[in-house]
């Protein structure tokens, strides 16, 4: 499994209808789309709103999910939630329908300590066959994964972590006390996948992957091929592309420019909102003043 999850790796977003409702024609077809370019597909995090949907939604997703792919690329199921038994449940979920991992954020909201989150994970690990790793999201949980606590989890079966700490410091950290051969890392951001891949890391989970598949991709492969001086030119239309999609929030700017590229997104789910007319504008033009879509 180590060496299956690797390369571009979307978090998927989640489209819905104008109700708030799982839209399966749309997410099917998108899943498609990414299906052509991307490595893997990360499920229900915090692009495809797992924390927003009820069980019931998150389980009909990922089914969704994996039905379409049908054993293309692996399929990681994000099973985090503030209730332990809810992590489970969702857990044993994706290993029945043939997910290749899991990924769970610590339970959130509670500050918890170091020795609760070993529990927690060492806990989950004995309870699940699929690879787990660690989601590490300090922006949205509020809790901090120190490099000890991942050692200890390491030593009890933990496969690996996604780092979405946005820190450089935090993945040298990594980098110097593990042995990338056995423990996995994956990065949170395609703003770093130069240095990270590189010195190491499996994989990046990259939400501007969603939109812009095939620039981030490329990306990648330069980067793997050591043709740094194309890499180079390519992070920085990455983070270009970065900076656009933050002029307003990620997940509906996502939407927003995968409208522009004419594939369909629908809505994403409330209390999210389609971005407004105005931001729409701005964006689109940013776009094609970089030459990233066509003047339409």
């Amino acid at each position: 499994m180590k060496k299956e999850i690797n390369g571009i790796v979307p978090p998927v977003i989640t489209i819905f209808d104008s109700k708030g409702k799982v839209d399966e024609r749309r997410y099917r077809d998108f899943i498609e789309f990414l299906c052509n370019h991307v490595q893997g597909l990360f499920i229900c995090g915090t692009y495809g709103s797992g924390p927003l949907m009820t069980l019931e939604e998150r389980k009909r997703t990922l089914e969704i999910a994996i039905d379409q792919v049908n054993g293309r690329i692996p399929v990681i199921a994000h099973v985090g939630s503030a209730v332990p038994e809810h992590v489970l449940e969702l857990a044993h979920h994706a290993e029945e329908k043939g997910a290749s991992a899991v990924a769970s954020v610590p339970p959130f909201y509670y500050n918890y300590s170091q020795e609760n989150i070993i529990d927690f994970f060492k806990w989950l690990v004995k309870q699940v066959n699929l690879p787990v790793y660690l989601y590490n999201n300090p922006k949205t949980t509020g809790l901090e994964i120190k490099i000890e606590t991942l050692k200890e989890l390491s030593n009890n079966g933990l496969a690996g972590v996604k780092d979405s700490t946005f820190d450089l410091g935090y993945f040298y950290e990594v980098k110097n006390n593990f042995n990338f051969e056995e423990f996995s890392y994956i990065s949170g951001t395609e703003a770093f996948i130069i240095p990270t891949i590189p010195l190491g890391a499996d994989a990046a989970i990259c939400g501007l992957a969603n939109a812009f598949p095939e620039i981030v991709v490329e990306l990648y492969h330069k980067t793997m091929a050591k043709e740094y001086e194309k890499a180079f030119v390519l992070q920085k239309k990455v983070n270009h592309l970065r900076e656009i999609q933050h002029y307003t929030q990620s997940t509906p700017a996502i939407h927003a420019m995968l409208k522009m590229r004419g594939i369909e997104s629908g809505y994403p789910k409330p209390p999210f909102k389609l971005v407004s007319e105005e931001k729409y504008n701005e964006i689109k033009k940013a776009l094609t003043d970089g030459g990233y879509i066509e003047s339409k």
